[in-house]
């Protein structure tokens, strides 16, 4: 599969208008942390995200509030640690700016969170198509997506986080 390949199968993902990114995120990591020890392929991940668009959420710990900072990966942070570690993020990045930021008419144009952490989507389908887009920005368009492993969701997600 290709990088353009990739992005071509997360933009055509059927992603239902009333589901929030909160939700999505909550729903994709109770997917994710069921598949720690499964061998990640590029089928593999596209069902995650697939699936979670549609399946039942993970109950949010309010110990993620806690979270001021995007994580690093770090040979001390693995990538499936690396990965849960940004969905943790954002969900509680998302949970603080309910009611306040995510109101502003503008914030697609860019807003920072009370964290000071920028953020330019904030739904699921922009969220995912600007980072598959950000993966093909990256890489030459019929380069093959090889070595798929955890940590590439966690930098999927932050780069849907932050790409315009």
């Amino acid at each position: 599969m290709t990088h353009e390949d990739f992005y071509n199968r997360v933009s055509s993902l059927q992603v239902p208008k009333a589901l929030t990114l909160e939700t999505y995120l909550l729903s994709l990591l109770k997917l994710v942390e069921q598949k720690k020890f499964e061998q990640l392929t590029a089928d593999l991940f596209l069902q995650l995200l697939e699936e979670a668009l549609t399946s039942e959420p993970a109950a949010f710990d309010p110990e993620w509030l806690k979270i001021k900072k995007a994580p690093v990966q770090s040979e001390k942070l693995n990538g499936f640690d690396y990965a849960v570690a940004i969905i943790r993020f954002q969900i509680s990045e998302l949970r603080k700016m309910k009611g306040k930021q995510l109101e502003d008419p503008f914030r697609y144009d860019g807003i920072d969170s009370e964290t000071g952490n920028r953020w330019y989507n904030f739904d699921p389908a922009g969220n995912l198509e600007c980072g598959a887009r950000c993966c093909v920005d990256a890489n030459n368009n019929e380069s093959e997506l090889e070595g798929l492993e955890w940590g590439f969701l966690g930098e999927l997600l932050e780069m849907g986080r932050i790409y315009e």
